[in-house]
């Protein structure tokens, strides 16, 4: 089974928002992790995550490409 490379409360850098770039560079925190799944198997292929900056939760969803470990 894989693993996300973040869990809920992580705290992370944005490296890239395409929704609202004025939070790229900021810090933030990891609300919560969404596993994403295949028809054909069970297992976790990707997983999406929601980012709070500051007491905002940010629009859309945040891939592990779009974040860094702080």
């Amino acid at each position: 089974m894989k693993q996300s490379n973040f869990k809920t409360n992580d705290k992370v850098i944005i490296v890239s928002n395409g929704l609202q770039p004025q939070y790229q560079g900021k810090t933030g925190k990891i609300k919560k992790v969404y596993p994403s799944f295949s028809e054909n198997d069970a297992e976790e292929h990707e997983f999406f995550y929601r980012v709070e900056v500051d007491g905002t939760v940010l629009k859309g969803i945040a891939r592990d490409s779009d974040l860094k470990p702080q």
